[in-house]
């Protein structure tokens, strides 16, 4: 099956051609290892491991470079606040992020490079393009800083758009009289006294400017040319458009075929930022509701509209994921088997058809899971009366290609149902000091007391659950379930 993407460099949808089909060159520009990440970087890292779910899903091999940025002014500035080393200090934050990453159920890249690391790379990068006159030095703080000499890349502008005589560069880095043009951008810059990290290089000892590192790092990990290149809307520019002008004045060819960006996760109605004072962190999240919430509320639009956060959006995405999960563990249990009419197992085998075309074009997340809840629904209906075991395993194979392309479907459906049930807790504000244990002893007396039809001690154990904000529901062979309101 074709895959479409929407192709941010020509801005168009078009097919999907792997430079080698045996194997996808894919690079994500991943976090600075500063802090704990935010939900709005969740929303990056979802939609990469979307990528790379769906590709393999579809068979195809990946090569997934995700990179780390641990070298940075914020890296080194508050390493000093705290008097460490700026390693140590990154290092601290990558293990965090790579916790945040296990709790969002993504799959592993299969290399996750350190900008400590890539110097190398790095240098030489640099040294070439100062060869082929795309790059100048120029004297500062007893060494020399490299600028590139961006109106000599003719192509410039060409991911963003823009116009070189209007940009105007939101980059990292200070300005200086010594830029030969407005738009050059610092490449390597000397290094401060009191920085406490820098690389010996040929221009003195220093440190590498932000968008070199990733043109290194791609090149280092998957050649010249790779066949697509994710990160943030944000990032269109200035990072991509250098790391374009960087990667194709060195090493003379095309770089990336296919650029895709996700857009911005907005709180109400606003972009989310530490000055409006809502920034939430994955850890914060996941530990009060769980990462199964997170991802599937970052899912829940197609990653190129914009994910506006609501008070509704929470609720929302736990009975959605009850749905799934619930409908998971009767699929994998006990079948009463009785033949069904061959076209309700044609209508799954064209239910399958339906969310991989969805999933192809262009990453649909929302359309395929919208195939798979009427999917969902027929299966409620059949499996009451019993079903065939053909059309149990048609129902498993669409299962089990959505928890791969997707990662919306667990491996441990009863503790995301527990999960669920605590997220509900934390969401209606209970508080509960005698915990579960509490509302599993008040349930069993509850049961005796209907079963001796004792229905006064039976309105008190339905007040005081109230009070606990429990719901209760009897089934119809005598046993219960329980959740928060």
């Amino acid at each position: 099956m074709e895959i479409l993407v929407f192709n941010n460099l020509t801005r168009s949808k078009e097919v999907f051609k792997p430079i080698n089909p045996k194997e996808i060159r894919f690079y994500s520009c991943g976090p600075t290892t500063y802090n704990f990440l935010h939900v709005g970087n969740a929303r990056a890292a979802v939609v990469a491991d979307l990528f790379h779910r769906t590709l393999k899903a579809f068979d195809y091999n990946v090569k997934f470079v995700r990179n780390f940025t641990d070298v940075d002014d914020k890296i080194l500035e508050t390493a000093r606040t705290r008097g460490i080393h700026p390693r140590e200090h990154a290092q601290e934050f990558i293990k965090e992020c790579l916790i945040d990453y296990d709790h969002l159920g993504m799959l592993p890249a299969s290399v996750m490079p350190l900008v400590s690391e890539t110097m190398p790379e790095i240098i030489a990068m640099i040294a070439e393009l100062i060869k082929k006159g795309y790059a100048y030095k120029v004297p500062k703080d007893g060494g020399e800083e490299v600028l590139y000499n961006v109106p000599k890349f003719t192509d410039y502008g060409k991911l963003s758009k823009v116009q070189l005589d209007s940009l105007q560069h939101g980059i990292r880095v200070e300005t200086d009289g010594h830029k030969k043009h407005p738009s050059d951008f610092v490449l390597w810059k000397p290094a401060k006294p009191d920085e406490g990290w820098s690389w010996e290089s040929p221009w003195g000892q220093g440190r590498p400017g932000w968008h070199i590192e990733c043109s290194a790092m791609a090149k280092k990990h998957l050649g010249d040319t790779i066949d697509l290149h994710h990160g943030g809307v944000d990032l269109i520019f200035p990072h991509h458009e250098n790391e374009i002008a960087q990667s194709e004045a060195a090493n003379g060819c095309p770089f990336c075929h296919n650029w895709v960006h996700n857009e911005f996760l907005n709180f109400g109605s606003e972009k989310m930022s530490k000055s409006l004072g809502n920034v939430v962190t994955i850890r914060k999240f996941t530990e009060t509701y769980s990462g199964a919430i997170l991802r599937h509320i970052l899912l829940s639009v197609h990653y190129r509209s914009k994910l506006e956060w609501t008070e509704d959006s929470i609720s929302k995405a736990i009975s959605e994921i009850e749905r799934i999960h619930e409908f998971a563990i009767s699929l994998y249990g006990t079948h009463k088997s009785r033949d069904i009419h061959a076209g309700e197992i044609e209508k799954v085998k064209k239910a399958f058809i339906d969310i991989k075309k969805e999933l192809a074009n262009d990453f649909n997340v929302p359309g395929a899971m919208g195939v798979f809840f009427g999917v969902i629904k027929d299966y409620n209906r059949i499996v009451k009366d019993g079903c065939a075991d053909e059309y149990i395993y048609a129902v498993m194979d669409i299962v089990n290609f959505m928890k791969l392309a997707t990662g919306l479907i667990h491996d441990y459906p009863e503790e995301v149902l527990r999960q669920l049930n605590l997220a509900r807790k934390h969401l209606s504000g209970t508080s509960n000091a005698g915990g579960e244990a509490e509302i599993e002893g008040l349930l069993i007396e509850r049961k005796e007391a209907r079963a001796t039809k004792n229905w006064g001690r039976s309105d008190e154990i339905r007040n005081r659950l109230t009070e606990l904000g429990v719901v209760v529901k009897d089934n119809p062979d005598g046993s219960y379930s329980w959740s928060y309101k």
